[in-house]
């Protein structure tokens, strides 16, 4: 059942700071995000890198569907349903690898790389010559664009061009990664299902305000030394403590303070980006020079290049440049999201520095990951407490800062929208608040102008 414009309001308030509880768990609400949002939104399927050559291929998610993203004869790449066009029976069960052909394992129905139906067993004898065999081909996607190595697709023909779509803020986190070198996925993409909605796995990466309690031994640890803010940008928070007694200081100080250590973009279709600038954050590879660099000053705007916090493209795709990754959270239902983790180094990066690189995606985030199974632990409580009966009435609570956050929006910049601050929610109310916006289902130019940020949040 779809759910009127006047209750999304009241669902998700960018003038109250409030989100209504139901969002995470209601059945109804769940199915309308697969239809007017993994419906319609251009998606990550993966990276060029992965299928190098003509015959590799990489299963996606799209929503509820899975799509084989397939290396053309011609070097071109489509991307096909994984579902047989005779019983519907997936013609691939592999994550990976590389085909001549995908044979339907029910009956024998065979497709070639471009997804023609090439092989039928009893053709002749059983169908006598009769099915016509080029209207039964495996189904394409829509649309299928990429930005600099990024493959991404639509099933909506009406969606605007993918870099129309992503945006100055979608732009600049890929910007974040392909600005980094010549990049490349290393081998092996981490996926692990953690029970909770994925919205509170989206929402998490704009949260600068839980590190230092939820991964307070994390952050006592030497690996994370180096991404340690200075004393000199930090300040106290009052009535915050250890049961040490001990006070616990967070980066970044009150909007409008004296501390301004935060960058927040809010864009159009959703997209974001929030985390402190990299005068304040060192990533957990070192360094970041490649800001400086005459390919990053050529695609990142001076305020993009100094933003090291982490992007979502909208609905699910994280951006976490500091850790050369990108990450999705894939709903597999309302209580159950997909993690799946990419970490990319450039590809002339010695055998130590790979080996670097993939120590801390496993030892940082991933199943076995520090902060993924504290930030794990939170969303699934989180997600469970919006099915009780009393609890469920109380809204989440996103005031950090509201209405401190002026928004400087000068289009003919190359930069995004953006907000300079200290800590803040204004990453996960704007993304609720365009939630709210593709649920209602409105054309796509009035979903973009709904999107345009406003003066202040």
């Amino acid at each position: 059942m779809a759910i009127a414009d006047q209750t999304l309001h009241e669902l998700v308030s960018l003038e109250r700071g409030e989100v209504d509880r139901s969002i995470y768990s209601d059945p109804d609400i769940y199915e309308q995000e697969m239809k007017e949002i993994f419906g319609r939104s251009w998606l990550f399927l993966c990276h060029e890198t992965q299928i190098p050559k003509r015959g590799d291929f990489v299963e996606a998610p799209m929503g509820r569907d899975n799509v084989l993203v397939v290396r053309q004869r011609d070097g071109s790449i489509k991307a096909l349903l994984n579902t047989c066009a005779h019983r519907g029976n997936a013609v691939c069960r592999a994550d990976e690898g590389n085909a001549k052909n995908f044979m339907c394992t029910y009956h024998g129905w065979t497709y070639d790389i471009a997804g023609n139906l090439v092989g039928v067993p009893g053709q002749k004898e059983l169908y006598h010559d009769e099915l016509d065999m080029s209207a039964h081909g495996l189904r394409g996607v829509a649309q299928l664009d990429t930005y600099k190595g990024f493959v991404f697709a639509t099933s909506d023909p009406s969606a605007p061009p993918l870099a129309e779509f992503l945006g100055r803020t979608g732009r600049a986190g890929l910007d974040m990664i392909a600005c980094q070198g010549d990049m490349e996925v290393i081998p092996g993409v981490q996926k692990f299902v953690i029970p909770c909605n994925w919205k509170f796995a989206v929402d998490n990466l704009f949260d600068w305000y839980h590190p230092q309690i939820t991964h307070l031994s994390a952050m006592s640890l030497d690996m994370f030394a180096n991404q340690a803010m200075p004393e000199s940008k930090r300040v106290d928070i009052d009535g915050v403590a250890t049961q040490e007694g001990a006070q616990l200081r967070l980066p970044g100080g009150p909007a409008g303070g004296d501390n301004v250590d935060e960058l927040v973009f809010v864009d159009i279709f959703g997209h974001a980006l929030a985390g402190p600038t990299r005068d304040t954050y060192v990533g957990v590879t070192g360094s970041d020079s490649w800001r400086d660099s005459e390919q990053a000053r050529e695609a990142l705007g001076p305020v993009a290049r100094r933003a090291a916090g982490h992007t979502n493209i909208f609905p699910t795709l994280w951006i976490n440049p500091a850790g050369g990754q990108i990450s999705l959270r894939v709903p597999r239902g309302p209580f159950e999201t997909e993690i799946w983790w990419y970490s990319f180094v450039p590809r002339e990066a010695p055998p130590e520095h790979r080996a670097l690189v993939l120590a801390m995606a496993n030892h940082v985030f991933g199943p076995a990951g520090l902060l993924e199974q504290e930030d794990g632990e939170n969303w699934n409580q989180s997600t469970m407490t919006t099915t009780g009966l009393a609890s469920r009435r109380i809204p989440h609570v996103l005031k950090m800062n509201l209405g401190r956050g002026k928004v400087v929006n000068d289009v003919d910049s190359m930069d995004p929208p953006y907000i300079e601050c200290g800590i803040n929610e204004h990453g996960q109310l704007w993304t609720y608040a365009a939630w709210a916006q593709w649920m209602s289902g409105c054309s796509w130019d009035e979903l973009r102008e709904r999107t345009i940020p406003p003066a202040v949040l």
